[in-house]
């Protein structure tokens, strides 16, 4: 009997020994491996709107950094030009423009002329633009030209850089 119960007694020292040896393995393990773990007391998570809100706020950054320059520089955005009598719009590679009001001619230091995306067909020199029709410049040396029989301004939009010049060829802001 006392063999018994020596055999109950070193099994539960053995069982006793078995399980706290394995809670330090674990607890030390955990210290030991890497201390800054996601979701560690070090490196704890953080919440979805707290990572919306870092986010945004990084995105507005770079937003803001994209902004575009007034004055020809190259915006993205349509910006809207007005050209007098005798006044040249010379536009830069890749700028786009629509003409609003008024009568303009296509003036180019080519024969080539300027793409008019919306009827499919290549504006040449001295040609008469349509009112509302999407023209891409597809490099500089060309541009608009006012018609100067006509006394009403011209009003166009432009995306894109561009250089206004008067007809003495001055540049006009």
């Amino acid at each position: 009997m006392k063999q018994k119960w020596m055999r109950i007694l070193f099994a539960a020292a053995l069982l006793a020994g078995g399980i706290w040896g394995g809670s330090y393995a674990v607890t030390w393990a955990d210290s030991v491996i890497n201390p800054n773990q996601p979701g560690s007391a070090n490196d704890p998570l953080v919440s979805k709107s707290y990572v919306d809100e870092k986010l945004g706020q990084l995105v507005k950054e770079e937003i803001g950094k994209l902004g575009g320059t007034a004055g020809g520089g190259g915006s993205a955005e349509l910006e809207v030009v007005t050209l007098a009598p005798g006044q040249t719009l010379y536009a830069g590679a890749g700028t786009e423009m629509i003409v609003r009001v008024g009568k303009t001619q296509v003036v180019s230091s080519t024969v080539d002329g300027i793409p008019d995306v919306t009827s499919g067909v290549d504006v040449k020199p001295g040609s008469s633009v349509e009112l509302n029709h999407l023209l891409i410049n597809p490099r500089e040396g060309r541009g608009l030209k006012h018609n100067d029989r006509e006394q009403v301004s011209v009003i166009m939009m432009v995306r894109g850089g561009y250089l206004k010049v008067d007809a003495n060829g001055n540049t006009v802001e």
